[in-house]
């Protein structure tokens, strides 16, 4: 167990909001991250409605977190409005919607940053980037929002678009060419499976002034290794009130 402190040394990210103790992806679960002042970012997925309206939404289907079916893609945003985002988690969260983005950068202006994912199979969301910056820029949140995505020439757009927004790569594994590829995508994020973080390579990130993170993190003795192991790496967690209370010197099972 780590000593006994109340200081915070990692930067703590709530995964699709609190979703360990609201579902994710919704209001609530973003309105219980805001309520905990040392959250400092909250993680959310961005998909297109049919009718192009960047929605909040994991998958890309409606059906592992809705009680609605098919692609999000194949509905405008009042049919998605219709489908119960918050009962499959529990019948106390019924009334949940799938939001919209503008609804999340209005409630996190001025409060939290937000690390905003957009996802893509391929290329099927033309124009998503500038869809999305535009809700940023009309909010003025430029310094507020952090874009990322598995697809990084999705990530080189975004930053020729608007290089004042803060791009980030995801990896899953340890890829080679690492500073080459974030250098010429123009991303000064890394988010990558905690499974592939070395000292050396946060070194070497650190050292570049890249702003290295991992997800998504929950076992409270894997929490504790990365909070002593690499001070002021971003932690991606469903569970933000583990990474607190180790912090705290208490207990934090599962």
């Amino acid at each position: 167990m780590m000593e006994n402190r109340n200081e915070i040394t990692v930067t703590i990210v709530a995964h699709r909001g609190c979703s360990g103790a609201a579902p994710e992806n919704t209001m609530a679960a973003f309105k219980l991250a805001l309520s905990e002042p040392d959250i400092a970012m909250i993680e959310l997925d961005v998909h297109l409605s049919k009718d192009g309206v960047p929605v909040v939404i994991h998958d890309h289907t409606l059906d592992r977190t809705t009680n609605g079916s098919g692609p999000v893609a194949a509905y405008t945003l009042e049919e998605l409005r219709q489908w119960d985002a918050g009962s499959k988690f529990a019948a106390a969260f019924a009334d949940e919607r799938i939001p919209t983005l503008e609804e999340v950068l209005e409630l996190a202006k001025g409060r939290c940053t937000l690390h905003v994912e957009l996802k893509m199979l391929a290329n099927e969301y033309a124009g998503i980037e500038e869809k999305i910056i535009s809700l940023v820029q009309r909010h003025g949140m430029q310094k507020e929002v952090v874009l990322s995505s598995f697809n990084h020439d999705s990530m080189k757009r975004a930053h020729e678009i608007d290089p004042s927004i803060a791009t980030g790569l995801i990896f899953l594994g340890k890829p080679t060419l690492l500073a080459e590829q974030l250098r010429y995508t123009g991303a000064t994020c890394l988010s990558m499976h905690y499974a592939f973080v070395t000292p050396e390579l946060f070194d070497e990130m650190t050292g570049l002034g890249i702003d290295i993170g991992v997800w998504t993190v929950d076992e409270p003795d894997t929490l504790a290794r990365m909070m002593r192991d690499y001070p002021g790496m971003r932690i991606t967690t469903n569970y933000p009130d583990r990474v607190l209370r180790i912090a705290r010197g208490e207990a934090a099972s599962i």
